[in-house]
């Protein structure tokens, strides 16, 4: 019982954070606290350029957008002419609100992927991405990093692509959490999955890239750094 109390505690700090930033006319990367949409969008371009390399362009793999905030990404790809078949999740209804509102036409849903019984079935996407949603310092986020990590490899066919703070960043504000690549990939399933890191484009953040052995692609070896 006082699990699962510490954890609906946590999920109502994070909803009164964001729900607290909605504004109908504030820019999405506000909403999300980015420091800047130059920042939001350096990190989509990651995923972007994941894709392309496992994807053909005419492919539209089914894409999860975890903790999806105002559907952005999906904007993002569109823009990029790189096609998916996008659903968005996320906790906050403000915020999914205010996506539905922008974006009519997304599949955005208010939904909790990590709750015991998962919502999708196992492999129901192609592609599991998720931006910021570790970020905020919670108390126990190595260890739920850990469980999205092994979630995100339940629900992928193909890839799992998450990004983090950096444990390397020199500027480390109390509210938020930095993380060790090395360290996230202990959650990695060795049988099913190999690993990349991409730590190249911003000091303070790193994109893990997932593949699912058998993928269709040759494996690169854990822990390999993408330049």
């Amino acid at each position: 019982m006082a699990l699962a109390s510490n954890a609906v505690d946590k999920k109502s700090k994070i909803n009164r954070y964001y729900a607290s930033r909605v504004y109908a006319d504030r820019e999405g990367y506000e909403i999300l606290s980015w420091s800047s949409r130059e920042v939001q969008m350096l990190r989509f371009k990651v995923l972007l350029d994941i894709m392309r390399r496992h994807f053909c362009e005419t492919a539209c793999p089914r894409l999860l957008d975890v903790g999806c905030g105002l559907g952005e990404l999906a904007s993002f790809l569109e823009k990029a002419g790189f096609p998916v078949k996008y659903t968005g999740v996320d906790i906050t209804e403000e915020v999914l609100a205010e996506g539905r509102r922008r974006h009519a036409e997304l599949d955005l849903r208010l939904l909790d992927v990590f709750q015991k019984k998962c919502p999708f079935g196992e492999q129901s996407f192609d592609v599991v991405y998720a931006s910021g949603i570790f970020n905020m310092e919670l108390g126990n986020n190595e260890a739920f990093a850990h469980t999205a990590l092994r979630r995100f490899q339940y629900l992928s066919s193909k890839l799992v692509v998450p990004n983090f703070l950096h444990a390397r960043s020199s500027f480390q504000p109390r509210i938020c959490h930095y993380y060790l690549p090395e360290k996230l990939l202990e959650a990695l399933d060795e049988n099913k999955y190999v690993a990349q890191t991409h730590e190249d484009y911003l000091d303070n953040d790193f994109t893990l890239e997932l593949l699912r052995l058998g993928g269709g692609h040759e494996g690169t070896r854990r822990g390999t750094k993408a330049h």
